[in-house]
């Protein structure tokens, strides 16, 4: 969705060499697996990108699967470490992909059931699917639609199911505006009688913008944060929406969490200077907060690092954590709430020595929180674990599985299901061949 200058391109070469060789300095110990059990993942041949999201007694998982054999041009674009920030996300090139998606239940996985497929199917690494069970028991599941013009002029359009994913029904364009332009980046969530969604919306950039060869976002118009508090139907395909947030960072993936009062909405906000540091805004009964920074990291980078924050909440309960730049080495930070996002507890480092970060988190019905993340052990990546406990405690580190380094492994996704962490991620196999994984890990056993 954008592209650095060579200015900034240079700048992130020296961090990514400065991060790799501190760690490397480091002398860290040997990978050694912790307590995750991997589980046989319903995907198959060349998939990435996946969603997992807790659904009653089961979880449901979708992913992309790239339906023609991977062109050794493919992933081209993803080829640089990306320990540190990076130019934005490249889509997967001229192939067809089906997006799929299986639920897990009573110990197995249902039939796998295709949601799209196509050529006009957006597939990219960052900006993936969401899902979502709608208060009215249907499920909603949002995907990007590569539009005429080509390029990163796409649209987040939403389709829906009334028997539990046997079949599936194009809706339509979440957004309401029809314009060319980027529209992605969408998180959902559905509680207390509330499903709402958010994501960035390009309707203010300049066609140049969406169009330029380069795709640099330099030209004229900001990315904008919307959402909408009502869910797509069939005679409402396109939900009223608001804008919350008149220029954002153009490449970070938000996140979403329903509260006691309303939805949550954390994203890395971009301040004119060139700071880009994590915001809240938060629904208060009769409108939308003013956004509200988190952490106050100081960040400042001349192009999109690709690293959104995530939140995890529970009526007034709420924690964010994200990943930041600010020291060059990179920190996993995270903050907590008990008054539903209206105030925040002092930052807790998670970790500072150094990580990939792309940072998830999940609030365990004792209070305490599981932060997940990209970790580097030497110059390989894994996915890393801690336990937060209100009072600010951190457990030990667990390490439960091996990474690529490279954007082609995405972010790691989790959801709670009884006292068990679900989570996935991607793996690179021979070759581009890319596979999602599935990995299960008891609560009690990360400490």
């Amino acid at each position: 969705m954008c592209v650095l200058n060579l200015r900034a391109i240079s700048t992130l070469a020296l961090l990514v060499s400065s991060l790799l060789n501190s760690c490397a300095l480091a002398s860290p110990p040997p990978f050694v697996p912790s307590v995750a059990t991997e589980i046989t993942s319903p995907a198959s041949g060349d998939s990435f990108a996946p969603r997992i999201v807790a659904d009653g007694d089961g979880l449901i998982l979708s992913w992309i699967e790239a339906i023609a054999p991977s062109p050794a041009s493919d992933d081209s674009a993803t080829h640089a470490p990306a320990s540190t920030p990076s130019s934005a996300p490249a889509a997967v090139p001229a192939k067809t992909h089906r997006l799929c998606l299986a639920r897990f239940a009573a110990g197995a996985w249902s039939a796998v059931s295709v949601i799209a497929s196509g050529n006009d199917l957006f597939a990219n690494w960052a900006d993936t699917p969401t899902v979502v069970r709608s208060t009215d028991g249907s499920l909603l599941v949002t995907w990007l639609r590569q539009g005429a013009a080509g390029g990163y002029v796409y649209d987040a359009v939403v389709s829906r199911s009334d028997d539990d994913g046997a079949s599936w029904k194009l809706l339509g364009p979440l957004h309401d505006d029809a314009k060319a332009a980027e529209h992605g980046f969408v998180s959902a969530d559905s509680a207390n009688g509330t499903t709402a969604f958010c994501w960035l919306d390009g309707r203010a950039m300049a066609n140049s913008d969406a169009h330029a060869d380069d795709h640099d976002h330099g030209g004229g118009g900001d990315m904008t944060l919307r959402a909408a508090r009502v869910a797509p139907n069939s005679a409402r395909v396109s939900p009223p929406s608001e804008i919350l947030d008149e220029r954002t960072c153009e490449c970070c993936p938000t996140d979403l969490a329903i509260g006691k009062n309303g939805p949550i909405i954390v994203y890395r906000d971009r301040r004119e200077d060139g700071t880009r540091d994590i915001s809240l805004v938060r629904w208060l009964g009769e409108g939308w907060s003013q956004p509200q920074s988190i952490g106050n990291d100081r960040w400042m980078l001349n192009g999109c690092p690709v690293n959104g924050p995530s939140i995890s909440a529970a009526q007034n309960t709420v924690v964010v954590a994200w990943w930041t730049g600010e020291p060059d080495e990179g920190a996993v930070r995270a903050v907590r709430s008990t008054d539903g996002g209206a105030t925040f507890s002092p930052v807790i480092d998670i970790d500072t020595n150094g990580s990939i970060g792309r940072v998830e988190t999940l609030l365990l019905p004792s209070g305490d929180a599981i932060i997940l993340w990209y970790d580097l052990v030497g110059k390989d990546g894994i996915i890393a674990m801690k336990r937060l406990a209100p009072d600010g405690t951190l457990g030990a580190l667990h390490t439960l599985a091996k990474v690529s380094v490279e954007r082609s492994s995405g972010f790691p996704r989790a959801a709670l299901v009884g006292s068990d962490v679900w989570f996935t991620c991607t793996a690179r196999g021979n070759g581009l061949i890319r596979s999602v994984k599935v990995f299960c890990v008891s609560v009690e056993s990360v400490r």
